[in-house]
């Protein structure tokens, strides 16, 4: 059974029989409310997901649709519905990461969608994000927010190490973010 996490909780990154995880999915969903009109209930917005990655408060690198594999494999982007939730709606967009294969100095990893075009998520019901073991499919922890708000970003989630451990923390801070650089500043809280 997942840990359901509150804004500002932190769970340890460990698998269910308590070892460390070390093959992560971080899953990120949201539900728009039904459009009139063609396109009906399946318009989903012009959001698109990005994981942050940074070493010693020092950002280094983006991984998102146009950028999808950071260059050492540790952290990739996968487009699209992926995996069924519990709650039977699938993940938008995820990330797969590899821990280990980070390097020593990468100690944090944000996680947001937003929309760049102006789009805001004045539509979306709700969003979530969700920690999965990835080597065996487990979720482990989830993350769920209203997100309904004349905002064009949110900041979901982050993981960090600290003294060799990582921890997932749930933030769920909405943002206005119309460039990169207004995500990279939304992403220092």
């Amino acid at each position: 059974m997942p840990v359901l996490m509150a804004k500002g909780q932190r769970v340890p990154l460990n698998r269910a029989d308590g070892r460390p995880l070390n093959l992560m999915r971080m899953g990120i969903g949201w539900r728009s409310a039904p459009c009139s009109g063609s396109l009906g209930p399946y318009w989903r917005g012009r959001l698109g997901t990005f994981a942050l990655l940074y070493g010693h408060g020092r950002f280094l690198d983006a991984l998102f649709a146009e950028n999808p594999t950071h260059p050492d494999t540790s952290v990739e982007h996968i487009a699209g519905p992926v995996a069924e939730n519990i709650a039977g709606e699938g993940d938008n967009e995820s990330f797969v990461a590899r821990l280990s294969r980070l390097p020593p100095h990468a100690d944090r990893i944000v996680f947001a969608v937003t929309s760049f075009d102006g789009s805001t998520f004045g539509t979306v019901r709700s969003a979530h994000c969700r920690l999965v073991d990835e080597s065996l499919g487990n979720e482990l922890a989830r993350y769920v927010l209203p997100a309904h708000g004349p905002h064009t970003a949110l900041i979901m989630a982050e993981v960090t190490r600290a003294s060799g451990a990582w921890t997932m923390a749930a933030l769920g801070e909405p943002a206005a973010c119309t460039t990169f650089a207004d995500l990279l500043q939304a992403a220092e809280v």
